[in-house]
């Protein structure tokens, strides 16, 4: 790619007018948003609200404390209100409920009642939750005038147990689940492309800001973007793994980059800067890890769409040894500061591709015209992003 396609390929860029419709449209159109959320829906499953009531543990895991809460009044006093009708039921059976009008006294079988000091349903209910909750009872006690009350008695007793249980149960995998994200992760909220060791890369930020830093993190890279194939087949959102150096493990004990090297096994071996403005792609960057408290695997992601790529830059270097301090310093605000650097226009291929022709003709021991010209394109490419560095300047 020469000097004047790259131009071109610059003047293509929108205005700053154009920029919030453009940013906008990316959002809307983007899988995974800046802090990880998913931007999709799945509609029709079969039996789906059927499935969450299997599940339901999970299910309760999941949901907002206010659901959960919800759930668990509901479930003391629906318990409450059945057992009180058993009890209630009991009773009349055993005809305790019969009383003389005039004097109030009970009419039925037996010396006593099954249920002493429970003449009405609201009394069941009031003995119903002494059962369940109490340690003791108080003027509403059980009497041994029904055999049918100790078999009542124990169910209901079980079923409280049951219920207290699945409440600290759930209650205690909600304290100690591992965050949304690990730790507190941040990740820069561009990306760049520049050289390194005279080979293209992309290049991010991952910042862990808490103390108690994340273990065994693994980063991950996916480029979404169309592809189709030979057959003429359209494959909308079309996954290809970017290989990271390291084979993406990190240790974070202060913001470190992360890099892709655009090789001839990259997916990204074929943009330039000027395909990059055109191409509707996202790289959905992906970090799983445990936390040391207590040890459980989570992930944090986010994503990336070419404006947010800077094509020609790198990031400053943030980590400094404080001799004062003896300990090394990490200015955390600072992690999303980028500086412009020299960078070739031109794609991974046409670069290599260059490289070999200069290399050829050193070999060939060329005329001086003949290799200078090689240069010159060489150079050119490597020269002409300066607008293209001053339009992404505004990070």
């Amino acid at each position: 790619m020469d000097s004047s396609s790259a131009q071109e390929g610059l003047r293509k860029r929108p205005k700053s007018s154009d920029s919030d419709s453009q940013d906008q449209l990316t959002l809307d159109t983007r899988v995974v948003n800046k802090i990880g959320e998913r931007n999709v829906r799945i509609y029709n499953l079969p039996q789906r609200s059927i499935r969450f009531v299997k599940d339901l543990v999970t299910t309760l895991v999941e949901e907002q404390w206010r659901y959960v809460l919800f759930v668990f009044v509901a479930s003391y006093v629906g318990s409450w209100v059945f057992f009180a009708g058993l009890w209630y039921i009991l009773s009349y059976a055993h005809g305790d409920l019969i009383q003389d009008s005039p004097t109030g006294e009970r009419l039925g079988d037996g010396v006593m009642p099954c249920v002493q000091g429970a003449t009405n349903f609201i009394g069941f209910v009031l003995f119903s939750m002494e059962t369940q909750i109490s340690t003791g009872y108080g003027e509403k006690v059980p009497t041994e005038e029904c055999p049918e009350s100790f078999g009542l008695l124990t169910i209901q007793l079980i079923v409280g147990l049951l219920i207290d249980g699945a409440i600290l149960g759930v209650v205690y995998a909600k304290l100690v689940r591992p965050p949304q994200k690990i730790s507190e992760m941040k990740f820069s909220r561009r990306a760049v492309i520049c050289q390194r060791d005279g080979q293209l890369c992309f290049v991010f930020r991952i910042c862990d800001r808490k103390w108690q830093h994340a273990i065994e993190t693994k980063v991950t890279a996916v480029l979404l973007a169309s592809r189709r194939t030979a057959e003429g087949e359209e494959i909308e959102k079309n996954e290809s793994y970017l290989k990271l150096e390291n084979d993406g493990r990190l240790v974070l004990l202060w913001p470190v980059t992360a890099c892709h090297v655009i090789d001839r096994d990259s997916p990204l071996y074929d943009v330039s800067a000027a395909d990059l403005l055109e191409r509707k792609l996202e790289i959905v960057i992906t970090i799983t890890g445990g936390t040391m408290t207590t040890g459980q695997i989570n992930q944090a992601r986010t994503s990336y769409v070419p404006s947010e790529i800077c094509w020609g830059h790198r990031f400053r270097d943030i980590v400094e040894y404080d001799a004062r301090k003896q300990s090394y310093v990490a200015v955390n605000e600072r992690m999303h500061e980028i500086e412009q650097v020299d960078t070739p226009l031109c794609s991974a291929r046409q670069l290599d591709m260059l490289k070999k022709r200069l290399q050829r003709d050193v070999k060939q021991d060329r005329p001086a015209s003949a290799r200078q010209e090689s240069s010159i394109i060489f150079k050119d490419n490597a020269n002409s992003d300066s607008e293209a560095k001053t339009a992404d300047s505004n990070v």
